[in-house]
């Protein structure tokens, strides 16, 4: 279940030290604040995910009845463009780009591929990929990962997950790869909060794993995946509706 996002309820913000209102408590106590830093001085900050729809299309949501009849008659043919769901879920969550040109492909003798190296001083956070490229390997398994360079740090109450762009099918059908999905909650702590500030957050960088279908090319600002916040089962019940009676 995607966790809800009301206006003003969830931010992401860039990492910076609080302020001493913020410290006081004076943000408001019902505000998700995820904030996210740069491990790579070459990574491209997240952005909230806009989709290209048809916006000159007329909705028949917003048509009376009358007015769908007309231009049922005219021929208008519904697509899932037209789905108000469909649309939503291509505004939510952010986008994260690649930080690099990237080539990679899988052979008889596994995954290849050429990207640049992550340099000293790139690295502001000190991290480095195993390879020492913007593309590693997840040990033994042969899929590539694409290490965007941005970190998150997110409240206990919720995990953020990591999707691809969705319906990519239809916005990108020339892609010749997907993105492996999964979700980062509390219990998952491999990556470090160095901030005393953030008492209650956990940490974890935004590494996309991939499955090729062909020989890929990913340019320098190529969108990659979202990353969107869930409530953590522990939060839920799902219960059938039965009559009180």
């Amino acid at each position: 279940m995607v966790f809800p996002q009301p206006a003003g309820s969830i931010t992401v913000v860039e990492m910076s030290e609080p302020t001493p209102e913020q410290v006081a408590g004076e943000e408001p106590s019902d505000k998700i604040v995820i904030y996210w830093e740069r491990e790579y001085s070459t990574a491209i900050a997240p952005e909230r995910l806009k989709l290209d729809f048809m916006p000159h299309r007329p909705l028949l949501s917003g048509m009376s009845l009358n007015e769908q009849r007309t231009v049922a008659v005219e021929g208008y043919k519904v697509i899932p463009d037209d789905c108000g769901p469909v649309r939503t879920v291509g505004q939510y969550g952010w986008l994260i780009r690649s930080p690099a040109d990237c080539k990679i492909r899988r052979t008889a003798d596994g995954i290849k591929w050429q990207a640049p190296p992550i340099l000293p001083e790139e690295r502001i956070l000190g991290y480095k990929s195993f390879s020492g490229t913007y593309v590693d390997l997840i040990l033994n398994s042969g899929y590539p990962k694409l290490c965007c360079g941005i970190r998150f740090y997110y409240p206990k109450q919720v995990g953020l997950m990591m999707k691809d762009v969705p319906n990519h099918f239809y916005h990108y059908p020339e892609r010749t790869f997907f993105v492996w999905e999964g979700m980062k909650t509390q219990e998952y702590k491999r990556t470090p909060n160095m901030y005393d500030w953030l008492p209650d957050y956990d940490a974890f960088t935004a590494n996309f794993l991939l499955q090729l279908t062909k020989p890929t090319t990913i340019k320098r600002g190529d969108p990659i995946g979202i990353v969107v916040p869930v409530l953590l089962p522990k939060h839920l019940t799902l219960e059938e509706l039965k009559p009180r009676g």
